[in-house]
């Protein structure tokens, strides 16, 4: 279980549970590839916008090499995970992603 927080306020926002863990670990390792920064479930890993617009183009790059017909569970997943980013960032939320 990875939990969202807002980093100001520490307000809880939404729960990733580790059904739709496993099918952002992909992301996951790709942000970490490309940042050196890793989101472990079991670690709090804080969040900026900077952060939250690499994740976004990491899903955009991964959509775009994908057959997102091959796994539909696994495309709304991410794809939902995308919507979440996209509101923090039209907000200019900052969070901090809190593991268990």
């Amino acid at each position: 279980m990875l939990d969202i927080h807002r980093s100001d306020n520490n307000e809880y926002i939404f729960g990733i549970d580790d059904e739709r863990l496993k099918y952002l670990d992909i992301i996951f390792e790709r942000f970490r590839q490309s940042t050196g920064r890793e989101i472990d479930p079991y670690k709090d890993t804080p969040l900026d916008i900077g952060c939250i617009k690499i994740l976004i183009k990491l899903i955009d790059n991964h959509i775009e090499k994908t057959d997102l017909n091959k796994n539909k569970k696994e495309t709304s997943i991410i794809l939902e995970f995308k919507g979440l980013l996209n509101m923090f960032i039209q907000r200019n939320i900052t969070i901090k992603l809190v593991g268990d």
